[in-house]
């Protein structure tokens, strides 16, 4: 008896296959679309900072993961805290702002023709300043050699950021909680009488000892100057954080005590 074939057995097969096929191209298709949406979210938060729009950066990003957000959000938490990057670099490549090495930094921080910061406007960007470190770091596994030369630059003046506002913080601590301007001129005109106690009894917010916190920025700090290259003669960024160190590192060792941090603004 001759036995016909009708196709019927062939037909699971082929529609199993039509089935493999369309989940295929489904989670292809749906990794494709993740993959736009999130070069298109991170894109949009980029444009955003360029904006100053820093809220909407971060709202934009939550939730995203990955180096390149990392950094970005890193971006965004640093102009929550007054600091742009690029304008930095603009700055220092059209003179700066001013003869101290300290006064770009405090000129951006602060607000009004004579760059007013009050005590809440000081634990308010220190703490953002903290998380733009932080965050920073977090995107290269908390080792801050891993960073590539840009990342180390980026360190470096979010460091030295922290660094000022610290002396912020501790400037307007010694007299109740009272308005400060961060720029050499001014820190000279309180007439000094700064001691070691008023530094190490500082309290910071996440309760770091400040002298720790300090010489940490200041890694960071002699880090962005390797980076941004040997001859840093020829590069201004460079020279400002040079002079910076040469200033407050008295002893040169690597390391600055407490007594030569306030030495630095008793006599800047």
């Amino acid at each position: 008896m001759n036995l016909k074939n009708t196709g019927k057995s062939a037909a699971p097969l082929r529609v199993a296959m039509v089935l493999f096929c369309l989940l295929f191209f489904c989670a292809f298709t749906v990794g494709c679309d993740d993959e736009s949406s999130h070069e298109s979210k991170l894109e949009e938060a980029r444009m955003a900072i360029d904006d100053g729009n820093y809220s909407k950066a971060i709202s934009l990003l939550d939730g995203m993961v990955g180096t390149d957000v990392l950094q970005v959000l890193a971006s965004a938490h640093a102009g929550l805290a007054g600091i742009d990057t690029f304008e930095i670099l603009k700055q220092v490549d059209d003179g700066g702002s001013g003869d101290g090495s300290i006064d770009l930094i405090g000129k951006m921080l602060g607000t009004g023709e004579d760059d007013i910061l009050t005590a809440a406007d000081i634990s308010t960007k220190l703490s953002e300043i903290d998380l733009a470190k932080s965050i920073l770091l977090d995107s290269v596994g908390g080792v801050a050699a891993n960073l590539d030369d840009d990342g180390k630059v980026k360190l470096a003046i979010y460091g030295f950021t922290d660094i000022v506002l610290v002396m912020g913080k501790m400037i307007s601590s010694k007299d109740g909680d009272k308005d400060v301007t961060l720029t050499e001129e001014a820190i000279r005109a309180l007439g000094g009488g700064f001691v070691e106690a008023d530094i190490t009894g500082l309290a910071l917010g996440d309760g770091v000892d400040p002298m720790v916190q300090i010489n940490g920025d200041l890694d960071a700090v002699e880090a962005g100057i390797t980076a941004l290259g040997t001859g840093i003669e020829n590069n201004d960024l460079g020279e400002e954080f040079d002079a910076f160190l040469k200033e407050i590192d008295t002893s040169s060792d690597g390391y600055v005590s407490a007594t030569e941090f306030v030495t630095y603004l008793n006599t800047i």
